[in-house]
């Protein structure tokens, strides 16, 4: 038993690192590519931004952030199922359910970027107005959803950094380190929203270098540090397998039936007539 759960723990740690790494390069190289947009609530500026894009360009970005956050989705819950194998139980549901709810939320509304922005640049030479109407929409239900998708996601950093600390899974500096930055995006996110309930404006902190660079380029780092170590604890432990009893191999049978033993208490036959008694005389012939 202990050499199955001692599979388990190296099953997750291999699954949990590489996804980390992967995920986390992934995000970095599309938050350095993504274009500068307008504040959240000039519209028009941003759909013009956005109509200058090169299409391809903007599709395939988009569906790298979908493969970036699926992987890091799956990264946390890797991460989970390890902390809740070492006891932390309640950690590990807080950083399950909230890395799966944040991070299917960034993918569903990133992904409906592949199609709709291509068809609002083609549509806005057409009809500025009502392009511009259907955008707003769409903006502000994905700017809505993605506040709270990075809220969860920044509350799976802290809940993984704060109890991978405690289970001894990362180092301290690093749980710590990333749970600081999960506490500054979650109240800068807070303080957006603070602010946008006097007037009812959309909140994007993401569009900003400061926060892109100096909160979700830490976290990237962070989730490559963490799947550095995974991988490391993975490599230490050597792959042994407990000693083996042989299996008992029957006897080949032969098919032709050998001639019995004999049996060294049983008298053995000479077959010589000596051994038998003499015979009775016969009678005289009668006369």
């Amino acid at each position: 038993m202990a050499d199955v759960m001692e599979e388990r723990v190296r099953s997750i740690q291999l699954c949990a690192g590489v996804t980390f790494a992967l995920s986390a390069l992934i995000l970095s190289i599309c938050l350095a590519l993504y274009p500068t947009l307008a504040p959240a609530n000039q519209t028009n500026l941003i759909l013009d931004a956005l109509a200058k894009q090169d299409v391809g360009g903007w599709m395939w970005l988009h569906a790298w952030m979908v493969v970036g956050f699926l992987l890091s989705t799956v990264g946390f819950t890797a991460f989970a199922f390890l902390l809740h194998l070492r006891g932390s139980s309640g950690a590990a549901s807080i950083t399950s359910v909230s890395a799966l709810v944040g991070g299917g939320i960034w993918a569903t509304f990133l992904s409906m970027e592949l199609f709709v922005g291509p068809f609002l640049k083609s549509y806005y030479p057409i009809d500025p107005g009502l392009a511009t109407m259907l955008f707003t929409t769409i903006w502000f239900w994905k700017m809505g959803a993605l506040a709270v998708g990075a809220t969860l996601l920044f509350m799976a950093v802290i809940s993984a950094g704060t109890a991978g600390v405690t289970r001894e899974i990362i180092p301290i500096w690093m749980g710590w380190g990333g749970a600081l930055f999960g506490v500054v995006g979650i109240l800068v996110y807070l303080f957006e929203f603070w602010t946008s309930t006097a007037t009812g404006s959309a909140i994007n902190p993401m569009r900003s270098a400061g926060v892109r660079y100096g909160v979700g380029l830490p976290i990237q780092l962070w989730m490559i540090g963490v799947g550095a170590t995974l991988l490391r604890d993975w490599r230490s432990k050597a792959m042994a397998l407990p000693p083996q009893m042989r299996t008992p191999v029957p006897p080949k049978r032969d098919l032709v039936r050998p001639e019995p033993k004999p049996d060294p208490k049983k008298p053995k036959p000479t077959g010589s007539l000596a051994d038998f008694p003499p015979a009775p005389p016969l009678p005289p012939p009668i006369p």
